[in-house]
């Protein structure tokens, strides 16, 4: 419980810095951006926390005194993304994260796709065909269809939402996890 406070906490004091920088800009805005990032490293380092803070990027990293990590932010695929989980190139990543707990890694990333929800869905069963399917299910509300999709071989799980929205098209969240 006192971990999930400690990452609240960091993230609410991202939160309002990123929103401090943004209304400076400029080289001000840099400086300020500097001077929050020490704060918060600083601040965490006092509690035993390794925080690494990039602002700049919009992203934020988090090592516990286990070496457990947890990364947030940046609108691009994981560097270390596994290379046998494929992704829509017409994502338009909005999110992305990671997370390592006792040596397993997991990546999400989340964003809007520029097609339709039934073609994304069809796309991944496609590409995941030789895996093995866990979980296959949709659902339909006022028009817009929902499907959950979950397959895994002997490394990963990967897991899929792919919904339509009235207001921002397709979205999907993809989340990737080793076995």
């Amino acid at each position: 419980m006192k971990k999930s406070i400690k990452i609240s906490v960091a993230a609410v004091a991202v939160l309002a810095a990123i929103m401090m920088i943004v209304t400076l800009g400029g080289c001000t805005g840099r400086i300020a951006s500097n001077l929050v990032e020490k704060a918060i490293e600083n601040a965490a380092a006092e509690q035993g926390e390794d925080i690494d803070i990039d602002l700049e990027e919009g992203e934020v990293n988090i090592t516990d005194e286990e070496g457990n990590e947890f990364s947030i932010g940046g609108t691009e695929l994981p560097d270390d993304w596994p290379s046998a989980v494929p992704v829509n190139g017409d994502i338009a990543i909005q999110f992305a994260g990671k997370n390592t707990t006792d040596n397993k890694q997991s990546w999400t990333i989340s964003g809007t796709f520029s097609g339709g929800a039934e073609d994304l869905y069809q796309f991944y069963k496609g590409e995941f065909a030789s895996w093995t399917q866990d979980s296959d299910s949709s659902s339909e509300s006022d028009g817009l269809k929902s499907y959950y999709y979950q397959v895994s071989n002997d490394t990963y799980v990967v897991s899929m939402i792919i919904s339509d929205t009235e207001d921002q098209g397709v979205t999907v969240i993809q989340t990737v996890s080793e076995k």
